[in-house]
């Protein structure tokens, strides 16, 4: 929609150029560029100019592709309004352009007359592009759903970044993911995750686990846990594995820092309680939607460590349209190849860990879908010592016969976690070792190899080796 609403913008000014003396486009071009190349003489000029200059420096070195890209984009709007209006020239032009253009010649008598029918002929012509635009763009889909998912897949020849994994089921695949992947960002108190849910998917995350959990937002901005009863607080203390330090300091940041009063109440991701970090559940779906919508050839499996009921968690899932992208797990264990997922755009995977229903997509992990190994490991020896390696994959949760298979690889030092563990277990020998180890021992590819701080080691470098495949795109 917007390379229609700027292809229209630049067929009228081009068609007002035409019949009109035209603006020289180039004329604040040069002065922007000098603006940008001659420091000014004014101290707060030129602390502008240089604070201007940062900020666009930073930018380029975040994000070079997006950088690249508006500069094509500026570019190629520039040649398509010079290319229209040399078109709507040939039909008309402002005298002033003629003056400056033909030879000098003896002023007649009378001014030429202009036929009326070639001043008509330039809004026709741009109204006639203008509605073609239009029309390609509402006939190809534009406006409703984005273009078919397989379509750009095949096109691409690729299934989650790799041409080797399109024929591959699901349960053969494995896919990086992150421990409590929300646990990133702006006002988490012990950030378990180097860039929040969106900033991963944009990594190459693929499997997010998640808590949610009801929080009341009160009036300064905070959140606080929804505890309305004894049986809450125990759901939270015992079953969602909190240590009594992690306890404590939830329990002491509600007493001092005001988290008292009426509050609005919503769904968040937080870690068991919401005083110590929430984003709004709304918002990360949201973003995944995003990504899902402009990386159709991409799979993404969820496991929500549910503390709302699912019903809401259905309907927001429905509110943020990712409803048409949820995949119903097979009843017969006989999980589809990547490619059949992403042909039928149902590229969603989500699982509860306490609670499912209220809808087919939505299915309980641990009692029939998905088996994984422990995950409460206090050092880096008890994941990377040769040893200590079977112990680490010894069943816990879910049925031996589950066809997903999720490997927990991360050390809990509550209530600060230590990105130095992760940087240990997650380098390449030992994070191989181990998952090479547990899919001897459990027979079944690790389809989820879970991780804090994703960045520090090498999880991708061992998801692709455990995947037989190269870099991005390979094959």
């Amino acid at each position: 929609l917007g390379w229609v609403l700027a292809g229209c913008g630049a067929v009228v000014a081009a068609a007002a150029a035409s019949v009109i003396r035209p603006i020289a486009v180039e004329g604040p071009l040069r002065t922007l560029w000098r603006v940008a190349t001659v420091e000014p003489e004014a101290v707060g000029l030129r602390l502008v100019r240089a604070a201007a200059l940062i900020a666009a420096g930073l930018a380029v070195i975040l994000d070079a592709r997006a950088a690249v890209q508006l500069v094509a984009t500026l570019g190629g709007g520039y040649l398509l309004y010079k290319g229209l209006e040399s078109v709507l020239r040939v039909v008309e032009r402002p005298p002033a352009v003629a003056e400056e253009t033909e030879p000098v010649a003896a002023p007649p008598s009378t001014p030429p007359r202009r036929h009326p029918a070639r001043r008509i002929a330039v809004p026709a012509l741009a109204a006639l592009l203008i509605a073609g635009t239009v029309a390609i763009f509402v006939s190809s889909g534009g406006i409703g759903a984005p273009a078919s998912a397989s379509a750009t897949a095949i096109a691409g020849g690729v299934c989650d970044g790799h041409a080797e994994l399109c024929d591959k089921p699901l349960d053969e695949v494995v896919l990086p993911a992150t421990h409590n992947a929300m646990s990133a960002g702006p006002g988490w108190y012990a950030s378990l995750q180097d860039k929040p849910i969106a900033g991963q998917l944009a990594d190459g995350i693929r499997g997010l686990l998640l808590d949610t959990h009801y929080g009341d937002r009160l009036a300064d901005g905070r959140v606080r846990t929804a505890i309305d009863s004894t049986a809450d607080l125990r759901l939270l203390t015992e079953e969602d594995g909190v240590s009594p330090a992690s306890f404590q300091a939830a329990m002491r940041l509600r007493e001092r820092l005001g988290f008292r009063g009426k509050g609005q109440r919503s769904i968040y991701l937080c870690h068991s309680f919401c005083e110590l970090g929430a984003t709004r559940f709304s918002s990360t779906l949201k973003d995944i939607h995003d990504f899902l919508v402009t990386h159709p050839s991409e799979v993404i499996v969820m496991v929500n460590q549910d503390y709302v009921p699912p019903a809401a968690i259905v309907k927001a899932f429905g509110d943020a349209g990712l409803t048409r992208y949820a995949l119903t797990p097979p009843s017969d264990g006989q999980w589809p190849t990547l490619r059949e997922m992403i042909d039928s755009d149902h590229r969603l995977v989500v699982l509860a860990e306490n609670h499912a229903g209220a809808a087919p997509w939505y299915q309980l992990a641990y009692q029939r879908l998905t088996q994984e190994t422990p995950y409460s490991f206090a050092n880096a020896a008890a994941l990377t010592a040769p040893p200590a390696r079977a112990a680490s994959c010894a069943a816990n949760r879910g049925p031996s016969s589950a066809p997903l298979f999720l490997i927990n690889n991360w050390i809990t030092t509550d209530p600060l976690p230590r990105p130095s563990n992760a940087a240990k277990v997650n380098a390449y020998g030992p994070l191989l070792a181990r998952a090479q180890e547990c899919e001897k021992l459990r027979h079944r590819v690790p389809s989820l190899l879970a991780v804090d701080f994703y960045r520090r080691g090498d999880l991708f470098k061992v998801v692709d080796t455990l995947n037989g495949v190269g870099g991005p795109g390979s094959g």
